[in-house]
């Protein structure tokens, strides 16, 4: 940030203005800031295949599923280069979520996360990622 400050002047619906007015009384900000961060979340979000990100893909899916975990750590030693760590969790007797840290090409990571969800037994496929 520049420390210069734009004052500029937007029109939204009148019943959205209050929504954002009881979330900025919730978190004791104000307007200005609570718009400034929502503009560069949408802005950190990325578009283009040849976008550089990084964040995570949080995996949800079947423990019962023979071999499942062997096929995941397949997938991800295919995309070695793109996977910083990953993370595994037990959920229940039935369910566990794996959560795959990666940093490189949004087109890459696309195709991971392409690879993964075409399993058998992957319930759920979620990401977070921002553009670097």
């Amino acid at each position: 940030m520049t420390g210069r400050i734009v004052r500029t002047s937007i029109s939204l619906p009148r019943d959205l203005v209050k929504e954002l007015d009881r979330f900025v009384d919730s978190i004791k900000s104000d307007r200005s800031k609570v718009v400034q961060q929502a503009i560069r979340n949408f802005l950190s979000i990325p578009h283009k295949e040849e976008d550089m990100v990084s964040g995570s893909l949080m995996i949800v899916y079947s423990h019962d599923k023979p071999s499942l975990e062997e096929e995941l750590t397949d997938i991800q030693h295919r995309f070695i280069s793109l996977i910083i760590s990953n993370l595994h969790i037990h959920l229940d007797e039935h369910r566990c979520m794996l959560t795959i840290f990666v940093k490189g090409s949004f087109k890459d990571v696309q195709s991971l996360m392409r690879r993964i969800t075409g399993r058998k037994g992957v319930l759920m496929v979620k990401e977070s990622l921002v553009r670097l």
